[in-house]
């Protein structure tokens, strides 16, 4: 292959010359992927709810069941590659082209296979109107494979601004479509609308933006990274085991209605989780992995990430999780308000979620992907024991049965961090507690106000107003030195200062 077919900073056999980023260049990478993730996720979740309005729990528990495929199938598509391609040091020409044709190749590959198994899965969730959906949603696999090589280019290069563009294009225009096509009837075939033309957006954009080149067929060239790319492949495939798996045996043991039930509660809480945690994941793993011989520097960026994480999630999901029963009742209608409870406990689980979401990134810049199947080997064991047990008790008992697993897990995140950073397992935990501490006060002032007030709209506005206050007042008044460090840092983010020793400046 012609070497002028790669990206510039693809095409180099020396060590990379990007150096680690500044300050000011880190939070406009952070800007860059909030923009990304915001603009693709708030949009989607936005038609998610209009579809879920629109269509109820029977009929949007068909796209529930869709959704759960969907994720599996695309988790098949890379196999680990495009974590290997952000994580290597130096790049050899022709490996990104290489990496695109055995994405190319999967993507075909799971196309036919769902098109020809789409009536199997369609039996194993007892939903019949599944079968037609999944053929359309297959053949949308090609548009999903060809967007990974150009966004782990573009995630190597630290050029999140591109990936904001995209993401962003194919999730408002997407959803547009998707909501358009809901409220002129075309019920669950609104999905595949929305699906479809997001990806085509993407892909399209990234592409032109990264120019990774053609694929090649120079398969050699995987041979150095194939051992740390399948562990992280296997490392995946474990973690969605462990983190989908619930939503798998609710839609076959109780139902695609009660699966949209629960699958609407993950999907509520799913915009702060990713919106917080995802920004967090695409940033920090290119950054750590610029310093991944560097132990101090690791552990500065594990204390600000997770403090971060901490300020930006916890009371955000506390929040959510003691207003569940209003904000469903208001939002999708009454006959969604078996979610809340379900609801409820999802967003304390997300909370604790987000705020580890920094331990993978910090494990895959070390290159610990042997470390990463054991763990995730233990969390999808731990899990399903949880998940099982709850199964036996309903909906909300599965949803107890994954939050009591995950804090279960906790203790063993926390060492993880420790091992490769040297902080003090108290040291992290400090980060997390303060707004976890406001949090707690901040429901108890809601649920008083509930007590109070009893309707459900004045109970929403007075209630989020307590609880906001009585927040921001515990942080101020007991955790300050904390809150205003997390406050500089926002600061920052939105608006970082220039000093003369900045390049950028």
């Amino acid at each position: 292959m012609n070497p002028a077919d790669e990206p510039a900073a693809a095409n180099q056999t020396t060590p990379e010359t990007t150096s680690t980023p500044n300050r000011r260049g880190a939070f406009s990478m952070v800007r860059w992927s909030i923009a990304a993730v915001l603009g693709r996720q708030l949009p989607q979740m936005v038609a998610a709810l209009v579809l879920a309005r629109v269509l109820g729990p029977d009929t949007y528990g068909v796209i529930s069941a869709a959704t759960v495929y969907v994720t599996f199938t695309t988790l098949l598509l890379d196999q680990g590659l495009a974590v290997a391609l952000v994580q290597r040091t130096t790049l050899v020409p022709g490996l990104s082209g290489a990496i695109a044709s055995v994405n190319l190749l999967s993507a075909a590959l799971l196309a036919a296979i769902t098109i020809a198994g789409s009536g199997l899965v369609a039996a194993f969730f007892s939903a019949p109107a599944l079968a037609p959906l999944l053929v359309v949603l297959g053949a949308g696999l090609l548009l999903k494979g060809l967007a990974i090589t150009p966004r782990a280019l573009l995630q190597r290069e630290l050029r999140f601004r591109s990936i904001g563009y995209g993401d962003a294009l194919g999730g408002v225009f997407g959803a547009a479509a998707g909501i358009t096509a809901a409220l002129m009837g075309a019920g669950i075939w609104s999905m595949a609308w929305m699906v479809l033309i997001t990806d085509t957006l993407v892909a399209l954009v990234l592409t032109i933006a990264a120019r990774p080149g053609w694929p090649n067929l120079r398969f050699r060239l995987l041979v150095d990274i194939l051992p740390f790319s399948l562990r992280i492949f296997g490392s995946n495939a474990l973690a969605f085991l462990s983190r989908n798996l619930d939503n798998v045996l609710v839609g076959r043991f109780l139902g695609v209605s009660a699966l949209s039930i629960y699958s609407m509660s993950y999907r509520v809480l799913v915009i702060p989780v990713q919106f917080i945690g995802q920004t967090v994941n695409r940033v920090i793993f290119p950054v750590f992995s610029r310093v991944s011989e560097q132990k101090e520097k690791l552990a500065s960026g594990l204390l600000m990430a997770t403090e971060m994480l901490a300020f930006a999630a916890i009371p955000p999901m506390l929040g959510i999780a003691v207003a569940a029963p209003e904000l469903i009742g208001l939002v999708l209608g009454t006959s969604w308000l078996p979610a809340a409870p379900v609801l409820t406990v999802l967003s304390i689980a997300g909370a604790r979620e987000t705020v580890f979401y920094v331990t993978n990134p910090l494990m895959r810049s070390v290159g610990a992907g042997k470390l990463i199947m054991r763990y995730e080997i233990l969390a999808t064991v731990v899990q399903l024991g949880g998940i099982t047990i709850g199964l036996q008790f309903g909906v909300l008992g599965v949803a107890v049965g994954l939050m009591t697993a995950g804090f279960v897990l906790s203790p063993v995140l926390l060492a993880i961090q420790h091992h490769f950073t040297g902080l003090p397992i108290r040291s992290q935990l400090g980060r997390i507690l303060p707004p976890a501490h406001a949090g707690a006060w901040g429901v108890a002032a809601y649920l008083l106000i509930r007590w109070w007030l009893k309707t459900p709209l004045p109970v929403l506005a007075v209630g989020t107003t307590a609880y906001l206050v009585v927040c921001a007042g515990v942080l101020l008044l007991a955790h300050r030195r904390a809150t205003l460090r997390a406050i500089d840092a926002a600061k920052n983010l939105l608006r970082p200062r220039r000093s003369a020793t900045d390049p950028q400046s």
